[in-house]
């Protein structure tokens, strides 16, 4: 395991080598299956790695490549603030939310059964409600100045549409994908199709962030309150 005063050249290493081959870049700091890395989501601590891995992109010959930072959905919501709000002062181009979760509340598993499956990230379902409040929590911090990347427990068009709604700019996909088979990606497709049509409008880029808070608010619980 790098060292934590290390990650920093540890990340930039990885920009250099991977940045001519790449369309973008995420700097993965959430990951529950390596140890410490979460850590790294503290700004003190993220600040100066996405400063490496930029000089590192741009030595690369890739100065411009977007760079995004994936969360973890275990974040307090002062640090996906925090989050927010350095990804602006940094001029990031995007927030992937979130990573999987360590939680294993609300699963129906008995407790000896989820002793049992041992530590680890959980994607899928049990991560749905979470995956969602951070983003609209950071739509609410953001507006449209970032591109904001959801994901977690995406099962089905009308899960996609709600983070469409909620502010996310693109949807990804993996759990429901291994579940629902290679057609998955077909289903959702049909699916949001038919819920632009039924919403009226003419594109999926029309509805995002339709569901926000206006600018100048932010997320107090399931509120909101005057951004100072």
């Amino acid at each position: 395991m790098t060292p934590e005063e290390d990650a920093p050249a540890d990340y930039a290493t990885s920009a250099r080598r991977l940045a001519p081959y790449a369309d973008y870049m995420v700097v993965n700091v959430s990951s529950p299956n390596t140890p410490g890395l979460r850590d790294l989501q503290g700004v003190e601590r993220l600040r100066p790695l996405l400063t490496a891995v930029r000089a590192a992109l741009a030595d690369a010959g890739r100065p411009a490549l977007p760079l995004l930072v994936k969360i973890a959905p275990d974040l307090a919501d002062e640090d996906v603030d925090a989050v927010a709000d350095l990804a602006l002062a940094e001029g990031l181009d995007g927030i992937v939310a979130t990573n999987t979760t360590i939680s294993r509340e609300g699963l129906s598993a008995t407790a000896e059964e989820v002793e049992a499956a041992g530590a680890g990230g959980l994607s899928g379902a049990p991560l749905k409600d979470r995956s969602l409040e951070v983003l609209r929590r950071l739509r609410a911090r953001v507006g449209d100045r970032v591109t904001l990347v959801a994901v977690g427990g995406v099962e089905t068009a009308e899960d996609a549409w709600a983070r469409i709604r909620a502010g996310a700019t693109l949807v990804q996909g993996y759990t429901g994908l291994i579940y629902g088979g290679p057609l998955w990606p077909r289903r959702v497709h049909r699916g949001l199709a038919r819920l632009v049509r039924e919403a009226g409008y003419s594109s999926v880029g029309e509805a995002v962030g339709a569901d926000a808070p206006p600018p100048g608010l932010s997320l107090v619980g399931d509120d909101v309150e005057a951004a100072s």
